[in-house]
Order: C-alpha cells, then sequence, then structure tokens
C-alpha cells in the first residue's frame, strides 16, 4: 500500500469515491475495537474507513492547537504513515478517536517545539504565540446572526484559559466521552470532571453578571 500516493490523493477528500464506498462497506459496521483489529491484522479498507471518517476531525482540532494548516496536514500524514507501518505492534484501542486525538495532539506539539528551536522568528510558528492559549471557541457557538445571549457567550468563551478552551472544544465540538478527553489531555478522570466544572461554572457566572467574574 503506497500511502503517500493515498494521502497525495485523497487529502481531506469529502467525498469518497465509489471504490472507496464499496470497500468501506466491507467494515462499515464494526464496532471501534473490532475496526482496530482488522486494521491491524492489514487490512487497507479498515485502515481506509479509520483515516476517512477521522480525518477532518483531526484537522479542526489541529487548528485549535497550532494556526499553521500545512504543519497539521503534515502531522496528520504522518501520524497515519506511522501507524500503518506499525500496526503489528500496536496495543488495543477502545476508542479509535481519542487515540488518534492524542497522537495529533502530541505530534503538534512536539513538532511546534521542534520549530520553535530552529526558527524562533519565522511568522508561521504558532506554539509561542497562538497555541492553546490562544484557543478559538468552538465554530457551533457562533452565528452570522447572534442573539444577545450567544454574543454574551461568545465573549465569556474568550475569557476561559486555554484548558478551558481545549475541554470545551473536545466535549461540545469534538463530542468526545470524558474518559476520551482525559486520555487526550493525559488528566485523570477527577481532574477532567473539576476543569470541566470550573468551565461550565465560570460560563454560567459570566452569563449572569457579565464582566464582573474574575477568570478563574
Amino acid at each position: 500500500m503506497e500511502l503517500q500516493f493515498v494521502f497525495s490523493q485523497n487529502h481531506f477528500r469529502k467525498e469518497p469515491t465509489k471504490e472507496i464506498r464499496h470497500s468501506e462497506s466491507l467494515v462499515g459496521n464494526l464496532t471501534d475495537d473490532q475496526l482496530w483489529k482488522e486494521f491491524k491484522a492489514g487490512s487497507e479498507e479498515a485502515f481506509s474507513l479509520i483515516y476517512r471518517k477521522n480525518v477532518s476531525l483531526l484537522y479542526s482540532y489541529g487548528l485549535k492547537i497550532v494556526t499553521d494548516k500545512e504543519l497539521i496536514k503534515d502531522c496528520i500524514q504522518d501520524l497515519f504513515v506511522e501507524i500503518w507501518n506499525t500496526k503489528h505492534r500496536l496495543g488495543a484501542v477502545k476508542s479509535i478517536k481519542s487515540y488518534l486525538f492524542k497522537s495529533i495532539r502530541r505530534k503538534l506539539i512536539s513538532e511546534s517545539v521542534k520549530r520553535r528551536k530552529k526558527l524562533r522568528k519565522q511568522e508561521s510558528l504558532v506554539l509561542s504565540q497562538h497555541t492553546i492559549t490562544k484557543v478559538e471557541e468552538p465554530d457551533f457557538i457562533i452565528s452570522s446572526k447572534e442573539s444577545p445571549n450567544e454574543q454574551k457567550l461568545r465573549v465569556a468563551l474568550e475569557h476561559l484559559t486555554s484548558r478551558q478552551k481545549e475541554i470545551v472544544y473536545l466535549k461540545y465540538f469534538s463530542k468526545l466521552t470524558y474518559v476520551e478527553i482525559a486520555d487526550t489531555m493525559e488528566l485523570s478522570i477527577k481532574g477532567t470532571y473539576k476543569l470541566m466544572g470550573r468551565s461550565i461554572g465560570f460560563l454560567r457566572k459570566y452569563m449572569v453578571n457579565d464582566h464582573k467574574v474574575n477568570r478563574l
């Protein structure tokens, strides 16, 4: 399987070809555990389905960590090449999406750090300026015709800390469970609930008291 060709031709393809749809239909009804086992056994159909179901989600999540779109694409491609090449050594996975989110998060931060060390003044470097500290609020919050409450919520989201913004995004945009969020952000379950509680608590207080609420 020539991965470089596959990625270069189908990168972020919105609509799969008939051939891809037919191949994926063979494994489309499998659970995450079953699909992962098929992939580890060398199934190209399973790998293709895993890639297509998650690539757009990974890209959107990547934009919440860095603003360098090419870096995100490169890291996603590298990630899928790596997991294909090492599939026989990978362990069991309960949630494929959670596993991929955690992997791309680590890779993006690692690559950003490497670039910062080599090119400290390069404008395209994101980590020192825009990574996580300026994570944008979930896109679903914002509409072209915002009500007063929606406007206030958008402003409130801007006052969250970087970690609070990230956890809100993972929960309400990416639809991860608390277990998956804990794994992705490398937190304990208790820490995950605590962080989310503080985030939602701040948003609620801000919606009532507006700018009088101090950031947590």
